[in-house]
């Protein structure tokens, strides 16, 4: 359970832009981790107590067998001693008429005798009462056991929701991307590269497919694979876009708004965003647009080949975990 948690903890953070958004994006994960693993030693703490609370009921029922046996052997004991009370009884009321030494040492044994029964049916009281306690203490613990093992079953439940939200989400991303594929299919392999990863699908597209070089206007081909883009994505509502620009690191010395590589990787993703967004079934407040610049690359900028992959717009679709989210906080 954790490492799920874990993977999309991670999914959100790395869907993150500035670093104010990657920051709190990073409180957010911590403290969910934190959430997480609270849940996980209550779990723990709550199948100790259930472990613990079984032991003192099986202590509990050996001394209740114990006691019972020893009610027994009081009852016996009685009933012996009042066998003899009344044979002492009889013997007096026959030799009451002999020497009054013999009746009076009679008289003094039949006392310590009733003393003794008397004391015996106060044992036998206290064990009674004694007995009624523990069955009280086995019910309450019994009790405490059924209460635990009900919160126990209720995490189970939470648990069980938390995979099936994300089996689904997961089952949404794989179901998106062979959509897309389908959709870019004449691209795919040449300038475009389509890939699953981390919950999420990734779209990479060269500079080639949608820029002129130094340019941030989206040209007519760039147009044509966006609007089939913004097909596939259109009612899907639940979806997170984050548009990236990405650039070499070869400097620009520009005039007007594109003045350097900062500023051609914004504008370049605003004017996808804006692409995706003539599709009126697309909401605006789906989409984000950022500009990286030259510091993500993919490849060394060292070559031209390495920096022609550099050039690049990253399309990244995640699905909307409020719900996860809203179901680990209850």
């Amino acid at each position: 359970m954790m490492k799920k948690l874990l993977v999309f903890s991670s999914i959100f953070l790395f869907s993150c832009v500035t670093p104010t958004i990657h920051n709190d994006l990073v409180k957010q994960n911590e403290y969910n981790k934190n959430r997480a693993n609270e849940k996980d030693l209550k779990n723990l703490k709550l199948q100790n107590e259930i472990i613990e609370l079984k032991n003192s009921v099986r202590l509990a029922q050996e001394n209740l067998k114990k006691i019972k046996e020893d009610s027994i052997n009081n009852g016996q004991a009685y009933k012996s001693l009042n066998s003899k009370y009344q044979d002492l009884s009889e013997a007096y009321d026959l030799l009451s008429s002999k020497s009054s030494r013999f009746m009076s040492e009679k008289a003094k044994e039949t006392k310590r005798l009733i003393e003794k029964l008397d004391d015996s049916q106060m044992k036998l009281i206290s064990k009674k009462e004694e007995l009624k306690s523990l069955s009280d203490s086995i019910q309450f613990q019994k009790d405490m056991i059924t209460k635990a093992n009900q919160e126990l079953d209720y995490r189970s439940l939470r648990v069980k929701e938390l995979e099936s939200i994300i089996n689904n989400k997961d089952s949404m991303v794989t179901a998106l991307k062979a959509r897309i594929s389908n959709a870019l299919s004449g691209l795919e392999g040449n300038g475009l590269t389509i890939e699953k990863r981390n919950g999420k699908v990734y779209l990479s597209l060269e500079e080639s497919l949608l820029f002129a070089s130094g340019k941030y206007d989206v040209n007519n081909e760039g147009i044509s694979a966006l609007n089939k883009l913004s097909e596939v994505l259109s009612n899907q509502q639940e979806l997170e876009i984050i548009v990236e620009g990405h650039t070499d690191s070869i400097p620009l010395s520009g005039r007007g708004l594109v003045k350097d590589n900062w500023d051609l990787s914004v504008l370049r993703a605003t004017s996808v965003v804006k692409v995706l967004t003539n599709n009126s079934q697309i909401k605006s407040s789906q989409l984000m647009a950022a500009g990286k610049g030259e510091f993500s690359p993919i490849m060394t900028n060292l070559t031209v080949e390495g920096r022609s992959a550099n050039r690049r717009i990253d399309i990244i679709l995640s699905p909307n975990l409020d719900e996860f989210f809203n179901l680990l906080d209850e």
